[in-house]
């Protein structure tokens, strides 16, 4: 097994608001080339980067993201001064990375539906089947995706991680449903019960699957999850040496 994939979460926020361009900007200039962010869709259909279904935690303002237009969302400034940062706008400049697409369910269909046409164009099909992965928060909203995408891939619903996590700790994987190939999150624990353990992760091994240690929350989880032998780390702080 090689060393795990660091993926930063929402971008490197320390000094910029997540998901904008500077954040972005940078965890690549800390080593970064796999990173993750949320979609959602305006009420004209534009595709956004952004975690909440309202403005209100990054800007004070009330409005509800797939309820406004771009117009209105591109004169808001986020608490730091940053702006909401649009796909169109995204695909100039970080299309080279890889991502993990959370798509957010209030707009989900839509999102898919307006992801397509991009799709379609020759210069990002590299992009989208190479370099991209779809987190989905309801089963049907992954189904209408692969339905029009069959190849698109896709990490384990927030359900399944559960489902699987349940099972492996109890030593009963075959009724964790793990799907080969498949990425599940785990955290580094959960109501107490510590779940980076390598027995645990050998049981998704044995069904050819892969763990992602989720969000460890210090120094000290990140480095249980590596000796665990997690294959990527999701992180809002930096890689660790």
């Amino acid at each position: 097994m090689g060393s795990p994939v660091w993926i930063s979460h929402r971008g490197f926020c320390q000094d910029h608001e997540e998901n904008s361009a500077q954040a972005f900007r940078a965890a690549c200039a800390i080593g970064f080339e796999h990173l993750e962010t949320d979609l959602r869709t305006t009420a004209d259909g534009h595709i956004v980067l952004a975690h909440d279904p309202t403005m209100e935690r990054l800007t004070g303002a009330t409005h509800t993201i797939e309820s406004s237009p771009r117009t209105l969302l591109e004169k808001m400034s986020l608490r730091g001064g940053e702006k909401l940062l649009f796909f169109d706008q995204f695909l100039q400049e970080f299309a080279g990375l890889a991502w993990i697409f959370d798509i957010k369910p209030e707009s989900a269909l839509r999102t898919i539906d307006a992801l397509l046409p991009w799709w379609s164009m020759p210069e990002y099909q590299d992009f989208f089947q190479h370099r991209v992965r779809f987190l989905f928060w309801d089963k049907a909203h992954q189904a209408h995706l692969l339905r029009s995408k069959p190849a698109a891939r896709c990490m384990a619903r927030m359900e399944q991680c559960r489902r699987a996590a349940v099972a492996c700790v109890l030593g009963l994987p075959r009724w964790s449903s793990i799907e080969p190939g498949v990425t599940y999150a785990l955290p580094v624990r959960y109501k107490g019960v510590e779940l980076l353990r390598p027995a645990v992760l050998a049981r998704y091994r044995q069904r050819s699957a892969r763990v992602m240690g989720y969000l460890p929350a210090t120094d000290a989880e990140a480095r249980r999850a590596l000796a665990a032998g997690v294959d990527e780390i999701l992180t809002d702080g930096r890689k660790l040496a």
